[in-house]
């Protein structure tokens, strides 16, 4: 039933899908400009580096013979690839305090990136929270910059929660991948690797699956509120892990599909959309499990079966 209101919710809410659609398209323009001032120095002081100008070469070769439809040299273009990505290897090996800055600098660009994104979705949760409350079609930007001191805390706070379980998901996936799954046929390292990688997803939403409903919709604290999405006193745990574990891999075969069918034009409404639809869901489970009555559409109304009366004073004060 979840599932069904959350779909609901989604159509309901489809036209906030084009907001944030807009604000992740700065976000990316903001990204690449960073990632440019220092990827485009970084590749500059390659270009006297003779691997390097043999890979770049061997890569210009090998895809202008593929578009002249000379397939006949590919496996020693594949050779002179190796041979020149081996070389840059040791090439940076030997000048490492390079290679380390770039890395530095792109993860703090990756990290600028997340807490931005998380601004957008706590204001994209505004709105669907707004819109399942009052039936009113709240506007993006004020939204965002009404709320922008407690949407930064949550973000900033998110961004290194997840930072920190994206670190010990990549150890415990390197562990599976070289030394438990080690002897297996590839095909099925790769099939228990995606798997593995699913389930940790999953888990990590159903964690905290809760965290953003209960700052916008129950009005907590940004701490309270992950203290109590992390403790799961909203229950019914399975059903959340299930749910979020069969949605990562619906939302990657739906995007990995749209682009290669629109040739990445699909992404432009497929990304948003799939931020939305993780939204929706957290707010129709966090209003049906704490018995909160909401809208799926204009004409419809989820009312739990022991509705709580609200009292004048709680009315004035918007609880």
């Amino acid at each position: 039933m979840r599932f069904k209101h959350t779909v609901h919710v989604l159509i309901d809410n489809f036209r906030v899908t084009y907001k944030l659609l807009v604000y992740v398209l700065i976000v990316a323009g903001i990204t690449a400009g960073l990632s440019a001032a220092i990827i485009v120095p970084f590749l500059g002081s390659l270009s006297d580096v003779s691997a390097f100008e043999e890979l770049t070469g061997a890569f210009n070769d090998m895809f202008t013979d593929i578009l002249k439809g000379n397939l006949t040299g590919l496996a020693q273009y594949f050779t002179d690839i190796k041979d020149g990505f081996e070389g840059l290897l040791a090439y940076l090996g030997e000048h490492p305090s390079e290679l380390v800055m770039t890395g530095a600098g792109m993860g703090a660009i990756s990290l600028i990136s997340s807490f931005l994104i998380g601004l957008g979705n706590y204001a994209a949760g505004s709105l669907v929270n707004d819109k399942m409350a009052m039936q009113s079609n709240s506007p993006f930007a004020a939204t965002l910059i009404k709320n922008l001191g407690k949407a930064s805390l949550y973000s900033l706070l998110y961004v290194a929660v997840s930072f920190v379980y994206t670190l010990l998901s990549v150890a415990l996936l390197f562990v599976l991948l070289f030394i438990a799954f080690d002897g297996l046929f590839l095909l099925i390292q790769l099939c228990l690797f995606t798997l593995c990688m699913v389930l940790l997803m999953g888990l990590k939403l159903m964690l905290l699956s809760d965290w953003l409903p209960a700052v916008i919709c129950g009005k907590q604290s940004v701490t309270q509120a992950f203290r109590y999405s992390f403790s799961r006193k909203s229950g019914n745990s399975f059903a959340v892990f299930s749910f979020f574990s069969s949605s990562c891999v619906l939302i990657l075969a739906m995007n990995v599909l749209g682009a290669l069918g629109s040739f990445g034009a699909a992404l432009i409404i497929t990304v948003p959309l799939s931020y939305l639809y993780l939204l929706c869901y957290q707010f129709v489970n966090y209003c049906d499990g704490n018995e909160i009555k909401y809208f799926t559409d204009k004409r419809s109304i989820v009312k739990p079966e022991h509705e709580k009366q609200t009292s004048r004073e709680e009315f004035l004060r918007g609880e």
